[in-house]
Formats: structure tokens, sequence, C-alpha cells
């Protein structure tokens, strides 16, 4: 595998001074070396796997080397089939079947039904009928002497996502089969009341409608559940070559006057439990913490999200829109790109539902993919260097525009 790396400081550039041992540590901690240590000897990593926990140690070695204080938070993620859906799914089919003979006791069944899957849309990361194990967050920190103007949490995921193709990947990520679940058995219920006051035609037509958003949610349980059965990626991209850009941009931010740094790999990504854990412990102000999510970087188009989603769309932080186009602008081997993003939800799609500021730094394929996401290929000889070296000038000029920044407003 080619190397290629530049230093993004003059700090870290070796000088006749340096000793030979901290030399030889530079060298041998570059991006490169992290993604290979990540993806290549760890390898698969799926949530609250041994994978994982592997990845949490040597984060934790590699920040506590770069001088950050460092701890780990474990919680408890959920792990394999979540039955919750399954259960809704079945209960709206027997709502259906029986509606034509039995309408009445068959509303009240599918009005219930609407309530279970309120609470699922309620406690996204919490399903009921899920088995949990243990995972963690590693978070790193270089506080400030002072009190300071800005925090920046830089964030990045511990776990490498499951060999699921791209459609299955977008109806079933994040809150979107939540939804779907409470809509469609929502509708059922509209269906339900609409046969209950006319002729005995409408009520037949309405019992046929409501038999295709019963199926609906059926398909969404069988969807949900193949990500378990599917095989685990080895997640060079996705997302070892974002905990490599992590671990270098905290290591080149040693300088900061007024700005404190928190880097945090999280666990269980994919299924929001870790970011929940996170904002759950720490109440974070919400006008001086600037969140910055990176993820699958090493190929495709570096870019930087101006707004995330369809219906709503959420708009990155103003602020870090404004500085990470200086800090683009200012270095010419960076050469990001802006761009709107509407494919799976991103890794800090939770705090877009809570406005936070944000911005995440993502690499995108032509088609506005996330790089290589769910693929067996995703592997480190597909690895570009260049894409990490400029991803960790990008993030360091961005944190460093921050730092010289007057008081959040």
């Amino acid at each position: 595998m080619q190397r290629s790396f530049r230093p993004h400081d003059s700090s870290m550039l070796p000088d006749s001074n340096m000793q030979p041992g901290s030399l030889l540590r530079r060298l041998r901690e570059d991006p490169q070396d992290a993604l290979g240590r990540i993806a290549g000897d760890i390898g698969a990593r799926p949530a609250t796997s041994l994978g994982e926990a592997q990845v949490a140690a040597y984060i934790d070695g590699r920040m506590r080397r770069a001088g950050l204080r460092v701890s780990a938070d474990a919680f408890r993620a959920p792990s394999g089939v979540a039955w919750d859906g399954l259960l809704i799914a079945l209960l709206g089919l027997v709502a259906v079947v029986l509606y034509y003979w039995l309408p009445l006791p068959s509303l009240f069944l599918a009005i219930w039904n609407v309530g279970l899957a309120g609470v699922g849309l309620l406690r996204p990361t919490a399903p009921l009928l899920q088995r949990k194990r243990p995972s963690q967050n590693v978070i790193a920190t270089r506080a400030l002497n002072g009190a300071p103007r800005w925090r920046v949490v830089l964030l990045a995921p511990l776990d490498a996502p499951m060999a699921v193709a791209a459609p299955v990947r977008m109806l079933t990520a994040g809150t979107r089969p939540l939804r779907g679940r409470v809509a469609a058995c929502g509708l059922i219920v509209v269906l339900a009341i609409g046969g209950l006051f006319g002729p005995l035609e409408l009520r037949r037509l309405c019992w046929y409608a409501q038999f295709v958003p019963a199926i609906y949610v059926l398909l969404l349980s069988v969807l949900e559940a193949l990500p378990v059965y599917a095989r685990p990626t080895v997640g060079a991209a996705n997302h070892a070559g974002a905990l490599a850009v992590l671990l270098q941009s905290a290591d080149a931010l040693t300088a900061l006057q007024q700005t404190e740094l928190w880097a945090v790999a999280l666990g269980d990504s994919e299924g929001g439990a870790g970011l929940a854990d996170l904002l759950q412990r720490y109440p974070f102000d919400r006008q001086k913490t600037l969140f910055v999510g990176l993820e699958s970087i090493g190929g495709g188009r570096l870019s930087y999200v101006t707004r995330m989603g369809r219906l709503p769309q959420r708009p990155a932080d103003p602020l870090l829109l404004r500085l990470v186009a200086e800090a683009d602008a200012a270095d010419p081997l960076i050469n990001a790109e802006p761009r709107p993003y509407t494919s799976e939800p991103p890794l800090l799609h939770m705090l877009g539902q809570k406005r936070g500021r944000m911005l995440t730094v993502i690499g995108l394929d032509s088609d506005g993919h996330p790089a290589a996401r769910g693929s067996l290929l995703d592997l480190p000889d597909q690895i570009d260097p260049l894409v990490l070296d400029r991803a960790i000038r990008l993030v360091v000029g961005l944190v460093k525009k921050i730092d010289a920044t007057p008081d959040a407003p």
C-alpha cells in the first residue's frame, strides 16, 4: 500500500532536536498505520463485538500517548433482532384480518398498535424486545487552564457497518423505519374508522386497503432483521479512516488558546446508542459546543455537508459552514466540496433533531452515497492516503479557525 504523509502542523515536523524514539513514534503512528491497525489487524467490528472493544482499547492508548485525558464510558446497546417490529406487524395483520367481521374490536387493537409503534419512536435506541450487550465510548479531552470560549467535539465511529445493500440501509437506518411503522399503523386506524360509517361496499374497500400498510409494516420488520444475519465488513473507509483522522487531528491540536477539545470514538454508531449515551451523560452548552462528525473517510470525494435529510432538511451550523469554507480556501491541498446529503442518516442525525450545532465531514461517491458503505470491498488497500491527509488538514484548519473566533453569539 502506497504511503503518503505530509505534516499538518509545524510542530509535527521532525527536527534535529527530536529524540530518535519520538521521531520513530511519529513515523509509526501516521494515519495509514492507524488505519492498518484498525481495519487490517482488528478487521470486522460490528457494534457490541469483541472487535469494537479492541478498537476502543487501541484508541484509548493512542489518545493517552498524545497527551489527552481519556476515559471510557460503558453502556449497553441493542444487539440482535428487534422483535418489537415483528410483534407490531403481526398484531396489525390480526387487526386487519378481523376487521371485516369484528370492526370495533379490530379498531381498538389497531389503535393500541399505534401506541406500541409510538413508544418505539420515542425510544429509538432502546427497543423493548431486544437483547442488549456491552459497548463503550472513548472520550479524550484536551482542557484549557481557564474557562473555554468554545468546546469542539470531534466524533468518529468505533464500529463498522454490515454488508447490506444501500436501498436496505436507507429504508432501515436511523428512525426511518420507526416513523414509517407509526404512519402505516395510523393509516390502518384511519381506514378502519372510515369503513365504519358507510355501506358494506365501503367497509369491504377499506378492508382491502388496510392490507397495504399492514404488509408494509411486516416488510419493514423483515428488512430490519437483514443486517443481523449479514456478513460484517472490514470497514476501512467506514470507519477506520475516520478514526485515523480523529487520532491525527487530536494529536496535532495542541496549542489551542480558547477552545476545549473533545475527541470521541462512539460505540454502536449504527444504532445511535453511543451518541445517545454521550448526550445524556454530558450536558453540553448548546451555544458554545460545536460538533464535527467524521465518517466514510478514505474513499470517494472529500465533502462537508451543507444540509442533510429530505423532509425536513436540516442545515449545518452557519458558523461552522463559514469557517470550514475558510479553512478549505486557506489550504489549496484540501480541496473539499460542500454538498447536500440526502442518503442514509449520518452519524450526527440525532443532533439535528435536537438542534445541536454540527457539521459532518464525509467521503461521498458521485451518486451522493457514503463511499464503500456496507461493501465487502471496503478494504485498506482501497484507501486513498491523500484523502486522509486532506481530511486531517481540513479538521485541523477548521478547529484553529474556531479557536480564533470571538465569543459564541
